[in-house]
């Protein structure tokens, strides 16, 4: 079970983090949720989906990483084999949280950090090199927490931005199940029948106004990034074939 705590410069004085990409640290995973004001990096490496949060039921972009459970084929002994890392990753072992606030008489809930105390990037060994330390000796914040709370800062504007990405495309029926089945070069087979893409016939039969409408909103060229990030499937099953 998480541990999750408000972040404050007194009790986490002492506080360091291993900064570093490793297997071991909780990135071991097959897919990460991803946001679209990072696509025009993501679609470079990853393939990028749509997938049903197992709780809401309610559709997110994600990247994926591997085929199988705790699979990430781009995480190794070396570091991470991409030049770019999702914010969803760069931001661990922190989150955001939402913590009630007075203003004027008004109770609002302001976004605030929390880190998991359980997570395995939290250092508990003062010779790990890899250690950074989240307050500096006089308080302050160091340069890599300014870091993650702007990685934060944009995650927590990025669900929003998301949900309103996606539910036009809900709205106009371009989103589509795929059932994707890859064999690998030692006949192992893996069949991936829980995401969702886009319908590119659908989008391709948009009359000129909605088209218009979703290049306006910048919709057409996030549409045109997901359609182009498939390429990265062949990549990825390539990276696959190379552990065998």
């Amino acid at each position: 079970m998480p541990n999750h705590q408000l972040l404050d410069n007194v009790t986490h004085k002492d506080l360091k983090v291993i900064a570093s990409m490793r297997p071991g640290l909780g990135d071991d995973v097959s897919f990460s949720n991803v946001f679209v004001s990072e696509f025009r990096e993501v679609q470079g490496f990853y393939p990028i989906f749509f997938h049903k949060h197992s709780e809401t039921g309610q559709f997110e972009t994600i990247a994926m990483l591997g085929f199988g459970d705790n699979e990430n084929l781009f995480l190794n002994d070396d570091g991470w084999q991409a030049n770019y890392i999702p914010l969803s990753i760069q931001r661990r072992p922190f989150l955001i949280g939402f913590q009630n606030i007075q203003k004027d008489g008004v109770l609002t809930k302001d976004p605030v950090v929390f880190v998991d105390m359980d997570s395995p990037r939290v250092s508990t060994d003062d010779s790990d090199t890899d250690a950074v330390p989240v307050f500096l000796s006089q308080g302050g914040q160091s340069d890599y927490l300014h870091n993650i709370n702007s990685v934060l800062q944009a995650i927590h504007l990025g669900h929003q931005q998301s949900k309103e990405f996606i539910d036009k495309l809900l709205e106009l029926d371009l989103i589509e199940s795929v059932n994707i089945k890859v064999t690998l070069k030692d006949n192992s087979q893996h069949e991936l029948n829980s995401l969702y893409t886009i319908h590119e016939e659908k989008v391709a039969g948009l009359s000129g106004d909605t088209l218009q409408q979703l290049h306006q909103l910048g919709y057409l060229q996030l549409i045109h990034m997901m359609e182009a990030s498939m390429s990265n499937l062949s990549l990825l099953i390539e990276k696959k074939n190379s552990t065998l």
